[in-house]
């Protein structure tokens, strides 16, 4: 009885020196549609390891996620020090309707500096077998629908391979999407020409690097968007410090600073030289004591007269020294105004006769020195001392007849900032 009792005893304290037992290993669809998870649940008692193959390995805790891609036998095993046991599964999902086709496959954003967080992207129908890799993603078996993360430091291409069931052409698709790293963006130089100027004068400022747009900033101003273009004239009326920035593929630069220097230079006076030669029309001035800050332009026809029935000019000026305005013509309808946008620093006057809208305005006749139109110039003494515009230079100009629209014809002089 005593020999019996101590067998009893030490049985029941040597659990640990018995091999494990599975108590039960099911799932919970052993014939689910193709590419869809199961779970796969277990019990077990006395085990220090436990796995599943052929995927997903060593497991902690039930149930386990798996993707079976076709016919698949999981095995479950529960080991310890003593020995170990095993159980299988069966799992047969049911055939896709049709080939494998691969409909998103994408890499976001595209192009980025080194160590940017990708999104990769796929969707996916009718996969039996579906797998990622590239860079620094896991190999491995993946949904049908899904994104991954990665952060290449260098160009990196990512392969999806998608397989079809049995039977289906083509039995396996590959498809290849980049994640570009581009270099970082960068300012290589910022200069003024020249960087001391007087009032009055233009500098301008230059840059290079790689961006594919740039911007300016005048302290204290409106932030200017150049594009593509690497270089800008400016004005300024006193000293400025001017910012450029830039962006691009590779992110942003900037803001990188410079400063133009400005030395006084106040325009008090306004003063108008007529044009050395005449042509049909001639741009003239009102007499205007000094100090002369506002004086009125007149356009008026030359020595032989002149017949029209419309005119039209573009002459460059440097619009921080004068305003415009007060515009009167003897024909139907006009305007002279500083122009913007690709006319900024413009002077665009025009002038013209309605038509009937049966057809063309005839032509009106003008006498020698008889006026066409007449508009108002106005000092800005910010702008400093400098021309204005210079009719020597070249400028656009168009006078329209019954005979046609012929360039030029105008005589024009010159306008300074005293």
């Amino acid at each position: 009885m005593k020999r019996l009792f101590l067998l009893v005893v030490l049985t029941a304290g040597c659990d640990d020196y018995l091999p494990p037992t599975i108590d039960s290993f099911t799932v919970d669809d052993p014939a689910p549609p193709y590419a869809t998870v199961v779970h796969l649940n277990y019990e077990v008692h006395g085990a220090t390891a436990v796995s599943i193959v052929p995927d997903p390995g060593e497991v902690r805790s039930s149930p386990v996620v798996v993707l079976p891609r076709g016919h698949t036998v999981y095995t479950l095993r529960a080991s310890n020090m003593i020995g170990s046991v095993t159980k299988d599964v069966t799992v047969d999902p049911k055939p896709p309707p049709g080939p494998a086709t691969i409909t998103k496959f994408v890499v976001l954003p595209a192009q980025a500096p080194a160590g940017t967080p990708r999104t990769i992207a796929w969707t996916v129908t009718n996969s039996v077998g579906l797998t990622l890799h590239g860079g620094g993603l896991p190999l491995g078996l993946i949904p049908a629908s899904g994104q991954a993360t990665d952060s290449p430091m260098v160009t990196t291409e990512y392969t999806l391979e998608a397989s079809s069931g049995q039977g289906f052409q083509p039995g396996i698709l590959i498809v290849h999407t980049v994640a570009r790293v581009t270099d970082p963006v960068a300012i290589t130089s910022f200069t003024a020409t020249p960087s001391t100027i007087l009032q009055g004068q233009a500098a301008t400022l230059s840059w290079d690097g790689n961006a594919l747009g740039w911007f300016v900033q005048p302290a204290n101003g409106t932030t200017i968007n150049l594009g593509p273009a690497k270089s800008l004239v400016v004005r300024p009326s006193a000293t400025t410090a001017y910012a450029l920035t830039g962006n691009g593929a590779g992110g942003s630069v900037g803001p990188q600073s410079l400063t133009v220097t400005v030395t006084p230079r106040p325009g008090t006076t306004l003063s108008y030289t007529p044009a050395a030669a005449s042509g049909a029309l001639v741009l003239v001035a009102d007499t205007c004591a000094a100090p002369c800050t506002s004086l009125t332009m007149r356009l008026k026809a030359g020595p032989s007269g002149a017949s029209l029935r419309g005119v039209a000019i573009d002459l460059p000026v440097d619009s921080s020294k004068i305003s415009v305005g007060s515009f009167a013509t003897a024909l139907d309808a006009g305007k002279a105004i500083l122009g913007s946008g690709p006319l900024k620093d413009t002077l665009v006057f025009g002038a013209a006769r309605s038509g009937s809208g049966s057809g063309p305005a005839g032509d009106l006749t003008f006498p020698a020195d008889a006026e066409v139109a007449s508009f108002v110039i106005a000092l800005q003494a910010q702008g400093g001392q400098g021309p204005v515009f210079d009719g020597a230079s070249q400028f656009k100009a168009y006078v329209q007849s019954a005979s046609g629209l012929a360039p030029g014809g105008i005589a024009v002089g010159s306008l300074e900032v005293k």
